[in-house]
């Protein structure tokens, strides 16, 4: 057997999710700064269905969730950030297996 067929260490690395320094430099189109941050949240689909992740980044317009299967996310959701307040409802933007980026949204009045 050749070494045809293995995947190369960079192959391997360019697959790999993105971590700690590296969540910071995910492509900057946003409005506002995020900040590095490490909370417990929730997401609520419209569906009834809920998903634990971490925020890994916040600002006044979106948030960096780390969840596993990110790219089931619906595109509307609630996230949760705060036990003590209200879910903020938010567009996910994008999403990989593990890490999806939303931006806040409001609701419809």
């Amino acid at each position: 057997m050749g070494s045809q067929n293995k995947p190369s260490l960079t192959d391997i690395n360019e697959r790999a999710e993105p971590e700690s320094a590296d969540l910071l430099q995910i492509d900057e189109r946003r409005a506002s700064v995020r900040r590095p941050t490490f909370k417990a949240a929730e997401i609520l689909a419209s569906d009834g269905k809920s998903f634990s992740c971490v925020v890994r980044n916040i600002s006044e317009s979106g948030c960096l969730m780390k969840l596993d299967n990110a790219d089931l996310l619906p595109d509307l959701i609630e996230i949760r950030i705060d036990l003590d307040k209200p879910a903020r409802a938010a567009e996910v933007v994008w999403r990989s297996a593990t890490l999806a980026g939303a931006m806040f949204v409001r609701k419809p009045s």
